[in-house]
């Protein structure tokens, strides 16, 4: 007999972030039944948006009230909050087991990290006094938690010193693959790319963590007879006008190409990662690092920065040292040498495959059956 989850977030986050896509694709899988001896209770959630008044209202009154009473009248069922964020959701003496995935720390535990442009923060190290308290809320929702769910062992590690004497499981993300060569059925070649250059793909936005930045001093040091074929494919929501127009024109000064092509639907996205020469990864602090996985899952080859945790997804060779111009100048210099259309990946494929949406049912299914 399956066991029902009582899935459960703040606002109603879209699939086309982060977040809201782990939660959908949590709920899909689950009503599919596809984690095994578990089946979905139904989902709580709010909607987004509205005054500050009211977000604050809901987010640390109405909805936990909310949720409070959900676990009152679903007896025999798992709860789970599908991100960190809303561990302050977890009832007090709760009847039900509790659990919670923890996409990342950066909030709780902020940190800086040295790189050759400077520091950069990972977290907010000041907030104000309202984030201040709402994450005092979140720390204490954590601590109430039966079982923390981390989706690398990188942040299972942070979660050990925070709270040595609780549960931590390690269930990463799995992804579909198909049982096919993605390359079988090639979707169209993206508007705006010319396989005639050298295409490398970026996806994420500009917060500093992500540097993108660096990419653009990378690609400034290409050899003057390559810098004019090779062209960096910006994917993600753009973080403001400023932090863009700031990057543009440090491109133009060193005569990069940089393409922007802003936030894109999961087809459109596959798309470039069919028919782009490679995905560069410099991020510098990841939770887990999916878009290296969905890239290799289309078969195409990937270079990562060597930093947790995304270098436990991407295979050990396509590790570059985070801070080494030259190396990563090396690495498209390489992709440059190849000659006509790239073909599908056999490392990226077998190394995707790895991260089956399979494993992760087992993975998610062990853990809540230890609850």
């Amino acid at each position: 007999m399956s066991r029902q989850v009582l899935v459960v977030r703040g606002g109603a986050l879209p699939r086309s972030s982060g977040l809201g896509r782990a939660h959908h694709d949590l709920v899909e899988r689950l009503e599919e039944g596809q984690v095994k001896g578990f089946t979905s209770a139904g989902i709580i959630e709010h909607e987004v948006g509205g005054g500050a008044f009211t977000r604050w209202r809901r987010r640390r009154s109405e909805h936990p009230q909310r949720v409070a009473k959900a676990a009152t009248t679903n007896a025999g069922s798992v709860l789970h909050i599908t991100d960190q964020e809303q561990a302050h959701l977890v009832p007090p003496h709760c009847d039900l087991p509790v659990s919670v995935t923890i996409h990342d720390l950066f909030h709780l535990e902020p940190r800086r990290i040295q790189t050759s442009h400077g520091r950069v923060n990972i977290g907010q190290r000041s907030p104000g006094i309202l984030r201040r308290q709402d994450l005092s809320h979140i720390r204490r929702g954590l601590g109430r938690a039966d079982l923390l769910i981390c989706i690398s062992e990188a942040t299972a590690d942070e979660a050990r010193e925070l709270w040595p004497e609780k549960a931590i499981a390690v269930v990463p993300h799995g992804i579909d693959i198909g049982g096919y060569d993605p390359f079988s059925y090639p979707l169209p070649k993206p508007e705006g790319l010319d396989h005639s250059n050298v295409n490398l793909l970026c996806v994420g936005s500009e917060e500093p963590r992500k540097r993108i930045d660096f990419l653009v001093e990378v690609l400034g040091c290409l050899p003057s007879h390559l810098k004019g074929d090779v062209i960096l494919h910006k994917v993600g929501a753009e973080s403001s006008i400023k932090s863009k127009s700031k990057l543009s024109k440090r491109a133009k000064e060193l005569g990069v190409n940089l393409r922007w092509v802003g936030r894109l639907s999961d087809i459109d996205l596959c798309g470039y990662y069919q028919h782009c020469d490679a995905l560069l990864f410099p991020s510098v602090a990841e939770g887990f690092g999916l878009p290296p996985l969905e890239a290799m899952a289309s078969g195409c080859p990937v270079r990562v920065a060597d930093m947790p945790a995304h270098n436990e997804v991407a295979p050990e060779e396509w590790l570059l040292p985070h801070d080494s111009v030259d190396e990563w100048v090396d690495a498209i210099v390489e992709f440059a040498s190849k000659e006509g259309r790239r073909q599908p990946s056999t490392i990226a494929l077998k190394r995707a495959a790895e991260f089956s949406i399979e494993r992760w049912s087992s993975a998610l299914s062990a853990a809540w059956s230890n609850l």
